[in-house]
């Protein structure tokens, strides 16, 4: 089908070149009459909140209408199961936490898990060498003092392994590498994220030198990763 424009009518007089129209600003053009937009008529135009249509399946029994209803009631009743044995992981994660920190104090071999014993069967509470990492070490400083330095550090990455740099030439050779960018006007390609995160022997070096109380406290600040096993062991 072949377009053709509608006829414009009535067009306004367009005042002469270099003279502004009422309202305008001084220095600037006049304001035109607007965007000349094709007519579409009445062709429907697409709702951008309008659902994809598919195909239905014809179902003249009805079987595969029983099957989805009970997929759609299994999966909800699904995300409230595991919205709940979330909430009752964490629950006995906490709870299990200060034994876990008194049973370990003191001792160079601790034990990765304690066992919570119920008559449906053994519960594992598995505390992982691992931790989450922080923004700085201002949580750390009233518990640690003077030795956070001992047990955390700071770490970041800038296109390269921060851990990996020699602790001496770090800042010198990172200096470097600002001047190397910014002589090439290219400061701004350099981004730097940080953290804060515990030494390498930290996990070990914790249970034998820090109290039950200043560990509790930590994991406040820098919670211990833990996982809840129910299975893997006879």
């Amino acid at each position: 089908m072949r377009y053709t424009p509608s006829t414009v009518v009535d067009q306004p007089t367009m005042p002469a070149a270099g003279l502004a129209t009422p309202g305008a600003a001084p220095g600037l053009p006049a304001a035109g009459p607007g965007l000349k937009k094709v007519n579409f008529g009445g062709i429907t135009k697409k709702k951008e909140d309008t659902k994809t249509a598919y195909p239905v399946v014809p179902d003249p029994n009805g079987q595969f209408a029983i099957i989805a209803a009970r997929i759609k009631q299994r999966v909800d009743e699904f995300d409230a199961l595991e919205a709940a044995l979330e909430t009752d992981k964490k629950e006995l994660r906490c709870l299990v936490t200060p034994f876990y920190f008194t049973n370990s104090h003191g001792k160079a071999d601790v034990a990765s898990s304690v066992s919570v014993q119920s008559a449906a069967g053994e519960v594992l509470v598995t505390f992982q060498n691992r931790y989450k990492q922080l923004p700085d070490e201002r949580s750390l400083v009233p518990i640690l003092g003077e030795h956070v330095a001992s047990y955390f550090k700071q770490s970041f990455e800038l296109k390269i392994d921060g851990d990996k740099l020699p602790a001496d030439g770090a800042d010198d050779l990172l200096a470097k590498l600002q001047a190397l960018f910014a002589e090439y006007n290219a400061a701004d390609a350099l981004s730097v994220k940080e953290c804060v995160k515990p030494q390498s022997d930290f996990h070990a070096k914790r249970h034998l030198l820090l109290t039950t109380e200043q560990n509790m406290a930590i994991d406040e600040a820098c919670p211990i990763v833990a996982m809840i096993k129910t299975k893997g062991r006879k």
